[in-house]
């Protein structure tokens, strides 16, 4: 896809997942739609990886949250407006810049300046595609060949935090339970709204269907 003569790729969310070094920080797995083991990873906050997790799995507070009250603003309430696709387009210093590209009645289009996440969980609540300039995601881009292999950024700089006891008795524990019971165990987390624990239960299932690839 091209926009203003720039060339874009369409990506997907493939995950939300803890970042390792720092409290209440988390990695955005974004991933090339037509390459999956092309991905590039955005470090977000604690409120934009539960809104995320949310519409990901479908799984909404009762009230709207911010984004869901701007999406459903613009599609439900406004006429003649649309919301077409947002997309990621800068990165300096270590932020990304992305937008949120309306087309107004006139047929024209305009931009709003968004922070990523917000951007992509306004998209996934409206159902619409998540852009990335190429040249940008071929520049940050990361390999996987595992779907545990996926990683934050090498860049981050966060403070390393330990884990704690509690946290490390939860590992311990879910170490004994199947499949079955962490999905079952994930879904729980999800419909308390702890996006935390979920994305660590997520990640213990990930690196058991890892375990299994590679014995077979």
């Amino acid at each position: 896809m091209r926009i203003n003569d720039i060339e874009y790729i369409e990506v997907e969310v493939l995950d939300v997942r803890s970042a390792a070094h720092a409290s209440e920080a988390f990695s955005l797995i974004l991933t090339d739609k037509f390459n999956a083991t092309h991905y590039v990873p955005i470090i977000i906050g604690l409120n934009e990886a539960r809104a995320i997790l949310g519409e990901k799995h479908g799984r909404m507070p009762q009230r709207p949250l911010t984004h869901t009250l701007f999406a459903d603003l613009l599609t439900d309430h406004i006429p003649d407006y649309n919301l077409e696709f947002v997309s990621i387009d800068g990165y300096r210093d270590g932020i990304y810049y992305a937008s949120i590209v309306i087309q107004a009645p006139t047929g024209s289009y305009f931009e709003v300046d968004a922070r990523p996440s917000d951007a992509i969980a306004i998209a996934l609540h409206a159902r619409k595609p998540v852009f990335f300039r190429k040249d940008l995601f071929g520049e940050l881009m990361q390999v996987a060949r595992a779907a545990n292999e996926y990683s934050e950024p090498h860049e981050f700089s966060g403070i390393s935090i330990p884990p704690s006891s509690k946290a490390s008795d939860a590992a311990t524990e879910w170490e004994t339970l199947s499949l079955s019971e962490l999905k079952d165990l994930l879904q729980d987390a999800i419909d308390e709204e702890n996006y935390e624990q979920a994305a660590k239960i997520q990640e213990e299932m990930d690196r058991r269907k890892a375990q299994d690839s590679a014995t077979h």
